[in-house]
């Protein structure tokens, strides 16, 4: 098979309605066909979410031969496929309405019998036992097709709508989607059992299967398996994650099992890579580094301060809303605002940001206030019971905040805080660079790799350190001078993370896997 990618990107298609509806999507012959599973993209606004659909539009615009969607939910299980009862166009969208309600309703489907009297905790863990015995050890073989042209609106609402613009709606019809017999998360659940028990998957047909994290399944033999690796925290600070005990063994059993099986690995930046590297030495040849894709639409756009105070008014997060909080006039002028977005967990680091930012105030008279969006995640217990003390003292906390007004956000604000003592990549540091925001960032190997030389780090563990720079800068003027430079550093290390400098790479990357497998001269490539 010829696998040569073609060189120009393939145009959009501007109606995106009309090509969701316009059919299935055309097989074209010589060219890779990739599966992805999709399962990361119902979790939100996080960067695994974000990145995983970025990657799929990247996809969908590379010109492959076919493009597949895994799109089974995190939780659901699916009821049995009987292909003898889904004989006509109304039986068939009555099965695949089925298991959209599923994965949308996380619903479990009672076992058959008079389970449906028993108790709900009582008929859930029966399903879970009946699953795992009976669909534990066969393959997948994704015939559960979801049709694009009748569920466009699930599927675009459900897994794209968070991170694409509505201009990205044309993927939809550009791709086939296929949900599971077994839920991801019941398929996570088999990795922590003996190795027979790990969920097969029918994959002969496809060149590529690229798991978005960690994979639960394995492909069919004669398949490249491509791994997306974003970090290895659950093994490296467990004592920062919730449920650690399952949440590590699971990763590690599919970290290994993917590796054994020959997955490539594609890691998010460098030092995640040498971690991969540490964990299995001699394996250089299949783990990569190509950085994190991070959405165009995150660009400077500043706004009056009346619609900045309008995103702080109806983005005010519930978490923190007991707290109460000073409310201004609207005639009075803001503070300067530094801005922390990731989710409320110890490895951000956010206590050492609040204490650093009291020590701030005490050496600067320039009215600042911090501005953090968050929601509250692992072991978040102490995080926000200071930050609703912070907050009762006039600081913004807002959530669920989408990215056309996080992107105001980002560019009204002073400065932009990446403070985590752990991370893989840190997508926050470089949305609010591309926003044209200066970036302080904790000095950890990530950061320095990601960020480079546009952002002023401090000492992860130093309240004192960070407190300075943070009151220095917010008594700088923006627009000119030691800022304004930072800032221009900041725009030209965030284009390294835009599609046009990245999908080169990605196409590179899919060839290499292919011929990686079937090694054939038509796969070499040039030499």
């Amino acid at each position: 098979m010829n696998v040569a990618l073609p060189a120009a990107v393939t145009a959009a298609t501007t109606d995106a309605t009309t090509a969701a509806m316009s059919g299935p999507p055309r097989v074209q012959p010589g060219r890779p066909s990739v599966m992805v599973d999709l399962r990361p993209c119902y979790e939100g606004f996080a960067g695994i979410p974000q990145e995983t659909r970025l990657l799929f539009a990247m996809f969908a615009d590379m010109g492959l031969g076919r493009l597949g969607g895994l799109a089974s939910g995190i939780h659901f299980a699916a009821p049995p496929r009987r292909s003898k009862n889904a004989n006509t166009p109304f039986d068939r969208t009555l099965e695949q309405a089925r298991v959209l309600i599923s994965m949308d309703t996380k619903r479990h489907h009672a076992p058959p019998g008079l389970s449906f009297l028993l108790p709900d905790a009582i008929r859930r863990r029966m399903h879970h036992v009946t699953t795992i015995l009976s669909l534990a050890r066969r393959e997948e073989q994704l015939d559960l097709r979801i049709d694009p042209a009748l569920f466009e609106d699930f599927l675009w609402m459900k897994l794209f709508d968070n991170t694409l613009p509505p201009s990205d709606r044309h993927l939809i019809g550009r791709a086939e989607y296929y949900a599971t017999a077994l839920g991801h998360e019941n398929a996570r659940s088999l990795s922590l059992l003996p190795l027979p028990f790990q969920r097969r998957v029918n994959t002969r047909g496809w060149d590529v299967f690229f798991g978005a994290t960690v994979s639960p399944y394995k492909p069919s033999p004669g398949t490249a398996f491509m791994i997306r690796y974003y970090d290895a925290l659950p093994l490296l600070s467990p004592h920062t994650i919730g449920e650690p005990w399952p949440h590590t063994n699971s990763h590690a059993r599919m970290l290994r099992r993917n590796m054994e099986q020959g997955a490539h690995f594609y890691c998010d930046s460098e030092p995640v890579r040498e971690d991969v590297l540490h964990l299995f030495p001699g394996s250089e040849r299949r783990v990569h580094t190509i950085p994190a894709l991070v959405a165009p639409e995150y660009r400077p756009d500043v706004r009056p301060e009346a619609e900045l105070r309008t995103i702080l008014r109806r983005r005010a997060s519930t978490a923190t809303a007991s707290a109460g909080g000073r409310r201004e006039a609207p005639t009075d002028p803001l503070p300067k605002l530094i801005i922390a977005c990731s989710t409320l967990e110890p490895r951000k680091n956010y206590l050492r940001l609040f204490r650093g930012f009291e020590i701030a105030r005490r050496i600067t008279g320039t009215p600042m206030q911090l501005l953090i969006v968050a929601n509250p995640g692992w072991r978040s217990d102490a995080e926000l019971a200071e930050l609703k003390l912070l907050v009762r003292e006039g600081a913004y906390h807002v959530s669920g905040v989408p990215l056309p007004e996080l992107r105001v956000l980002y560019s009204m604000a002073q400065l932009v805080v990446a403070p985590s003592r752990a991370e893989g990549f840190d997508y926050s540091g470089v949305e609010g660079m591309a926003c044209g925001t200066p970036l302080v960032a904790s000095g950890i190997p990530v950061h320095r790799w990601v960020y480079g030389d546009a952002a002023e780090y401090f000492d992860p563990y130093d309240d004192e350190e960070l407190g300075g720079i943070l009151a220095r800068l917010c008594d700088l003027p923006r627009e000119t001078g030691h800022l304004s430079d930072m800032r221009d550093r900041g725009l030209r290390q965030a284009a390294l993370y835009q599609a046009p400098a990245l999908a080169p790479r990605w196409e590179q990357a899919v060839l290499d896997a292919i011929r990686a497998v079937s090694p054939s001269p038509s796969r070499r490539g040039p030499g």
